[in-house]
């Protein structure tokens, strides 16, 4: 039974993901299935030790000898199909094998091609047998809807801000690197939550990969909304072996080290794990300290800062921005030549990302499952805005689906 159900959620997907894109390259669908299903073969026989880190940095090894791209978040979308969906499915059968969860009944969801196309890792694929269908539609559509209006009408237009990443003065670099966080969150968010709410209505629990991360209160609570799924896998990986034999600073370092390798072998995803561990350490002391100000104060200098160094993989550029020189404020000028839906679109994130943070402790962001933008006057609002708004301004495309 349990093979049916993941073959006809496989199947869906396909046909999904080939409408979508208006394309079909069978090499996208099979060869993940079929590598997939040969490591657990191979795993299922040897049960060779240290596999699941040959797995997890087999794509540092791709990125690192130019098969694949660096996921710095701008649009550099692999041409080698046959290596689409690695960084996730590889990723998740390191995971299902650290849990000893890997079997043949895992193929079909790991390989599944929409949740290869920008995550979540597959860390579970659950049926949800005791939902009837109008129930399902009734929970997981507005996630639909939510997710679309992230993706499309406030992430595509944004796209037209990144000619910044070239200006170099403190200013420039660090209004670019706001904006592209707000880009990276409504784009990978909307994408996670759309696709969360079509295995919802076709009856499947994955997991919830973003869980209002701006409703934290220091970079701790942050990271535990954003891209949880790659969380867990770096957890159980990494952290927790780590942490029962070495110190709390070591096992952050490589936590962070082994993450910045996932999305690419380069200096400035070096220096962007050396600086996120930093202060993750950093904030866990001040907290130890019964100081819960300064962590805060140190949230929005750290997620920004930190984007500034994951944007941009040209190191002599990224070196010059952060000598953080002054020039003035003529980047404003230059933001208003965008097109005004972009200005609308950018709007609109810093409302999204303002309700989560002001209304942080309020009952309806206690579960951190966007409540807030699914009540039904919100998706009316969202529904209005959308189409009021709809247009083909910016570029679509998955920040983290292009390998």
């Amino acid at each position: 039974m349990m093979y049916f159900q993941n073959s006809y959620a496989w199947v869906i997907a396909c046909i999904l993901l080939v409408v979508v894109s208006g394309s079909f390259e069978v090499e996208k669908l099979l060869v993940p299935l079929l590598a997939v299903l040969a490591f657990t073969f191979f795993n299922t026989i040897y049960q060779l030790p240290y596999l699941q880190y040959l797995l997890f940095f087999s794509i540092s090894v791709a990125s690192l000898l130019g098969f694949t791209e660096n996921l710095t978040g701008s649009h550099a979308e692999s041409s080698n199909v046959l290596l689409y969906g690695l960084s996730f499915y590889t990723a998740s059968m390191a995971y299902l094998i650290t849990q000893n969860k890997l079997n043949y009944q895992s193929v079909l969801s790991v390989s599944n091609p929409l949740l290869l196309s920008t995550g979540p890792i597959a860390l579970y694929f659950k049926r949800i047998s005791y939902k009837s269908l109008r129930q399902r539609i009734e929970y997981y559509v507005p996630f639909i809807i939510v997710g679309t209006f992230m993706f499309q009408i406030v992430g595509s237009p944004l796209t037209e801000f990144f000619f910044l990443i070239d200006k170099r003065d403190i200013v420039s670099s660090l209004i670019f690197a706001a904006i592209f966080e707000l880009f990276v969150y409504v784009n990978f968010c909307g994408l996670s939550l759309l696709i969360y709410g079509v295995f919802g209505v076709l009856g499947f629990r994955i997991p919830l990969n973003f869980r209002q991360p701006f409703s934290s209160s220091n970079i701790i609570e942050f990271w535990k909304g954003w891209h949880t799924s790659l969380s867990q896998v770096l957890k159980v990986l990494f952290y927790n072996p780590m942490r029962k034999k070495y110190s709390l600073l070591s096992a952050l370092l490589v936590v962070y080290v082994a993450s910045a390798m996932w999305h690419g072998v380069t200096f400035n995803f070096l220096l962007w794990g050396l600086f996120h561990a930093f202060f993750f350490w950093l904030t866990i002391k001040i907290l130890k300290q019964k100081n819960s100000l300064l962590p805060l104060l140190l949230l929005p200098i750290i997620i920004v800062v930190g984007r500034l160094i994951f944007a941009d993989s040209n190191t002599a550029r990224l070196l010059d921005k952060l000598t953080f020189s002054f020039d003035g404020f003529g980047v404003i000028d230059a933001l208003l030549t965008v097109p005004s839906q972009s200005l609308v679109s950018l709007l609109f994130g810093i409302l999204i990302v303002a309700c989560e943070f002001i209304f942080k402790k309020s009952k309806i962001m206690q579960k951190r499952n966007y409540k807030f933008l699914r009540t039904p006057m919100s998706l009316f609002i969202l529904c209005t805005l959308g189409i009021l708004f709809a247009s083909n301004v910016g570029v679509d495309y998955a920040v983290y689906g292009q390998r």
